[in-house]
């Protein structure tokens, strides 16, 4: 009786240890409640980016980029002109080609030269080539994590490109922002929106 009475006991010891352990032990994820900026990171823009950026990055870091990106998307969206000194490059770097295949941020850096046109930051741009009439006979440029006011006035633009897409589609509506807050008192809207400006080619630029 008494084996098994001690071996009750530490059966009763470890079983209680346990399930005081066990929300903790369990827990993976350490992120503080203010920390869903960088969920909004993973989720719309990670997905988008070709060139090298943070494996991992930390609340700051996501704050940060939002700031530039609404500054850069405001600039685009509201200059209707903004791409046309890229949107021409490409197009006569693949003047003698049926298509645009292979082309990408890192390839559209490359052929864009500045000047005194717009200085872009293709870390910010998705750009590839898509199969609109025949297998890619037109390239895109897509800003990413677009604020929904930006996104209604990006949908007006129409004095460069072929057709604009929002959220991937010719007749796609614009989504709601993320809130987030910073000080944990100052509301932040991060965009959720994907726009993108689609150009085939034609004679003198893309195609009407």
């Amino acid at each position: 009786m008494f084996p098994r009475a001690m071996l009750l006991a530490a059966v009763m010891t470890v079983w209680n240890c346990a399930s005081h352990a066990a929300p903790d032990c369990a827990r993976n994820d350490t992120r503080k409640a203010g920390d869903q900026i960088v969920d909004w990171y993973d989720v719309h823009v990670r997905p988008f980016q070709t060139l090298p950026a943070p494996a991992s990055p930390g609340k700051q870091q996501v704050e940060e980029l939002v700031e530039e990106m609404a500054s850069f998307h405001r600039r685009a969206v509201l200059d209707p002109l903004f791409f046309e000194a890229l949107a021409q490059q490409v197009l006569a770097r693949y003047a003698d080609s049926s298509g645009f295949r292979g082309i990408d941020a890192s390839a559209a850096e490359k052929i864009y030269k500045s000047g005194t046109a717009t200085r872009l930051d293709f870390s910010l741009l998705c750009i590839d080539a898509k199969s609109v009439r025949s297998p890619d006979d037109a390239f895109a440029i897509t800003l990413f994590g677009v604020t929904t006011d930006d996104c209604r006035r990006a949908g007006m633009r129409g004095l460069v490109f072929t057709d604009t897409w929002v959220n991937g589609s010719a007749n796609g509506q614009c989504r709601p922002d993320h809130t987030y807050y910073r000080m944990w008192v100052v509301p932040v809207a991060a965009g959720t929106n994907s726009i993108t400006f689609v150009c085939r080619k034609d004679q003198g630029g893309c195609a009407r």
